[in-house]
């Protein structure tokens, strides 16, 4: 919101408030609500909860920043570059499957939730019963949370 003073015949003209960042405690409460989010369609769909694992939440951790600053790509496994990749976090992990589900936009913890429910590939992520670990990473920038969730099995 751009404000505008009139004095006399001048006028001031402020800048813009900086959007201030939100706390590190409200992005940790972001970041449990959307695992509790998907535990709880876990449970709706008779899948056992996801445990939080602090391998898959390293990748997830260093990932968001990334997305926040660039474009939103998923980790490719066939990705040869020195950036991770799928494959990477399978090896750093011991995994034996891993995922990852991306979401960037204003939206709530619940709402980043909901709309990987309805997407088909997001959503069997989130149901896969083979996966047991997941990590999760959310960055708010610019007026939108880019947030990372990188499951494996461990």
């Amino acid at each position: 919101m751009v404000m505008l003073l009139a004095v006399g015949p001048a006028i001031i003209v402020s800048a813009p408030a900086a959007e201030a960042a939100p706390s590190a405690a409200t992005v940790a409460r972001y970041e449990a609500r959307v695992i509790a989010r998907m535990n709880y369609m876990r449970h709706y769909y008779g899948r056992r909860d996801l445990s939080g694992g602090s391998c898959p939440d390293r990748y997830a951790e260093w990932y968001a920043p990334v997305l926040a600053h660039k474009v939103l790509v998923h980790r490719q496994p066939w990705t040869m570059r020195l950036h991770q990749n799928m494959y990477t976090i399978l090896r750093g992990c011991r995994a034996t499957v891993a995922a990852e589900n991306l979401a960037a936009g204003p939206q709530s913890a619940d709402q980043t939730v909901a709309a990987w429910m309805h997407s088909p590939g997001h959503r069997a992520n989130i149901l896969d019963r083979r996966l047991n670990r997941v990590g999760v990473a959310a960055v708010y920038r610019g007026g939108a949370w880019f947030v990372v969730a990188d499951f494996t099995r461990q």
